[in-house]
């Protein structure tokens, strides 16, 4: 995913960012307020040489040093602990006190820690009160409490900064992610941009939504609605001119009479330029809605399959050039297994009669036959305009590449295109 489809992610599911990012945070800030808390205090002693010492600035820095570390020891620290009265174990002490020579300076730091803050505060003062009478230099110091350690007003643990830091960005990682997943299985596509992205094919054409599934506007050359097929014709034949293709199989995505409308319009278009067409209709079975044949006993694709000549069962289509075979009367009878042994056999027939046949399948979302009628051939999707998923939509098309179809293109049918169009 690159980054400007995150990007519309995140705008498009920015009430789940805002939440995310608010629940991140709410959770980060009930940690840090339940996290034991430690407070730190330094007091600063400084060891200044006696005037009438023989010891070297060198040496005196190397005492100071040797000084410092005394500042955790247990001896130094069994007798603050008595001073104090402090309840804690002197080796919990040696862990909560050190000292520290600051370089260059006569300065030794003397820091202490303490869950209670005005413990750790005279913990290290009375530490740098003590340290002096473990001189290790022979009196070669004068000792100064040059800064007194006072109650901190903050705690050093846990880190605030540094939690703040990694709550930000644990929640900006979960806010992306949580974005991006419920936008691929929820958000639609609305546009072709979107198609072409999900189903890696170009995108035809994108057409109004007929307000009668019924009418044939192609059989009007000439009009503006006939010619939204004259430009899909076009579209459609030039993406086919590297690979000729001989069968299109039209299938909506979810089930409806849009993608029979615009495949019967097509054919009608192909017929009008002088192409001979053979509009096929695969919808076989009652759960598919009508026949678009005109007399019910007119034998049609299933009496093909079962073994029917292709020419009895042809009727005239309402243009020259274009005819007709109707799904017949299937019933209750299993019409799948025909599809997978004899549909590509007998529509080799009917390609070797005809410059293009054209059929309409059922939907991608009803069952298997459109991918298996494509199987040898090419598919032509027709996508309702947000309804379906670009997860649902990447999906069907590689259902349809997996049995050897060619994704010839797909076809976009909403609102948007009678705005484009007006």
């Amino acid at each position: 995913m690159e980054l400007h489809h995150i990007g519309g992610a995140l705008w498009r599911q920015r009430l789940l960012v805002l939440l995310v990012l608010l629940l991140t945070g709410c959770a980060v800030a009930v940690g840090v307020s339940l996290a034991p808390k430690t407070y730190r205090a330094t007091a600063v002693l400084a060891a200044t040489a006696d005037p009438g010492t023989s010891e070297s600035p060198d040496d005196l820095d190397a005492l100071r040093g040797t000084l410092a570390e005394l500042a955790s020891s247990r001896e130094l620290l069994t007798e603050v602990q008595g001073e104090l009265d402090v309840d804690r174990d002197v080796s919990d002490l040696r862990s909560a006190v050190s000292g520290e020579w600051v370089g260059g300076t006569i300065l030794i730091q003397v820091v202490a820690e303490d869950a209670d803050p005005q413990v750790a505060a005279d913990l290290a003062n009375q530490v740098a009160m003590t340290l002096p009478y473990y001189d290790p230099s022979a009196n070669a110091f004068l000792f100064t409490q040059t800064n007194e350690a006072q109650a901190p007003r903050t705690y050093s643990s846990p880190d605030l900064l540094l939690a703040i830091g990694v709550g930000a960005a644990l929640a900006i990682v979960l806010a992306v992610a949580a974005a991006v997943a419920r936008d691929r299985r929820t958000s639609t596509v609305v546009d072709g941009a979107a198609l072409e992205d999900a189903t890696d094919t170009p995108l035809l054409g994108h057409v109004p939504v007929p307000r009668d599934p019924t009418t044939l506007p192609a059989l009007y050359p000439g009009t503006a609605a006939a010619d939204v097929f004259r430009q899909l014709r076009i579209a459609l034949e030039a993406q086919a001119a590297g690979s000729p293709v001989s069968r299109v199989v039209v299938a909506g995505v979810t089930p409806g009479e849009v993608n029979v409308w615009l495949g019967a319009n097509l054919a009608i278009s192909l017929a009008n330029v002088g192409r001979t067409v053979l509009l096929v209709d695969g919808r076989m079975g009652p759960r598919h809605g009508r026949s678009i044949a005109a007399e019910p006993d007119t034998p049609g694709l299933f009496d093909v399959l079962a073994g029917t000549d292709l020419g009895r069962a042809v009727s005239p289509g309402p243009v020259d050039l274009l005819a007709v075979l109707p799904a017949g009367d299937a019933g209750a009878e299993p019409h799948e297994s025909m599809l997978e042994t004899v549909f590509a056999d007998r529509m080799a027939e009917a390609e070797a009669a005809y410059d293009v046949v054209i059929v309409l399948a059922p939907a991608l979302e009803t069952c298997d036959d459109a991918r298996v009628m494509a199987a040898r051939g090419a598919l032509l999707m027709v996508v309702p305009e947000g309804q379906v998923s670009a997860e649902a939509l990447r999906a069907h098309a590689d259902r349809v590449r997996s049995v050897g179809a060619s994704l010839l293109g797909a076809v976009l049918v909403g609102r948007r295109a009678e705005r484009v169009l007006t």
